[in-house]
């Protein structure tokens, strides 16, 4: 056993012990949310490919290499296509441009060879990355504007092992003062997340297929001031026809003077696309949603994944 193989064995090891349950305070506070900070089976991603570019990275932190298959959805919810690529274990990496998704194979020298390259830009969307069941991929992705020459990127969420799309009710991000950005995303996705034969199985909320007309789900964004008394500066309720919103302060609050830093904090509710089109989420506390937001300062770009609620029971 190398010393590149003892240091993978011990990752997972800790990972192991770090999903075993923990004793709880004396509050008795329930945490629940996608998993960002431990290899897991399965990850998400959301990319944007219009007046932007979106990398992602993934690692496979386990024993052996694997195939893993990478599922592209529209925000709509729409299958758009899909790649398998060859990732070597131990901390084998691939990196992927949205604009250049192409399958990967392995020689029988151990050379790379890789397929006809597709692009999938004018999309807004998420990937799903599929390993083989076992938790041992960690990822991460950057979406770069190409007018401001900003970036920001944010940790892969994972599934299976230890991430949920419960989250208590409500997802929690921050944001600096609008009125100071030169550039900001809002990016919303609603899953349906569910083991099949001891798989952990993500998908859209349309499992792939087309949307119907009506909004799938509803997502209820609130904005909270820097003050002692958290007085919401702006409210709203976006219908969403689709798996996934996108979208920026300026176009969620046309015509309000967001200036002030604020706390966000976003929940979503069951649309009526979802009981007309036939579509039956495995989530019983309503549509699972997960979150990240982005936002830069001139070229100076930060990201984050929108935290899930912490509650008491």
């Amino acid at each position: 056993m190398n010393t590149r193989t003892k240091l993978v064995n011990t990752v997972i090891v800790l990972g192991a012990l770090f999903a075993l349950p923990a004793v709880a305070p004396a509050q008795d506070v329930t945490i629940e949310g996608g998993n960002t900070d431990f290899p897991d089976e399965t990850l998400v991603m959301p990319f944007s490919a219009i007046g932007r570019t979106t990398f992602f990275s993934i690692s496979n932190v386990g024993e052996g290499a694997i195939d893993a298959r990478w599922v592209f959805y529209d925000k709509s919810g729409q299958r758009i296509d899909e790649v398998v690529r060859f990732i070597w274990g131990e901390g084998g990496t691939d990196v992927v441009d949205v604009t250049s998704i192409r399958d990967r194979s392995i020689d029988g020298e151990g050379r790379f060879v890789e397929g006809p390259a597709r692009s999938l830009a004018g999309f807004e969307g998420f990937v799903v990355v599929i390993g083989n069941n076992e938790p041992r991929l960690i990822g991460n992705f950057t979406m770069a504007n190409l007018s401001t020459n900003s970036a920001f990127g944010v940790n892969a969420t994972g599934f299976g092992v230890l991430g949920t799309v419960r989250q208590g009710g409500i997802i929690l991000g921050t944001s600096f003062n609008p009125a100071t950005l030169q550039d900001d995303l809002l990016v919303i996705l609603a899953l349906d997340v569910f083991q099949n034969n001891d798989a952990t199985i993500v998908t859209s909320l349309t499992n792939g297929n087309a949307p119907p007309v009506e909004p799938l789900f509803n997502v209820n964004i609130v904005l909270t001031g820097n003050d002692p008394n958290n007085s919401i500066i702006a409210e709203t309720t976006v219908g969403v026809t689709g798996s996934a919103l996108f979208t920026t302060w300026q176009a969620l609050f046309p015509g309000v003077t967001l200036n002030s830093s604020m706390s966000i904090w976003v929940s979503a509710t069951e649309g009526p696309g979802l009981r007309n089109g036939g579509f039956d989420p495995d989530d019983d506390d309503g549509v699972g949603i997960i979150g990240y937001y982005g936002q830069a300062v001139g070229p100076f770009g930060a990201g984050q994944t929108l935290r899930a609620g912490t509650f008491f029971q």
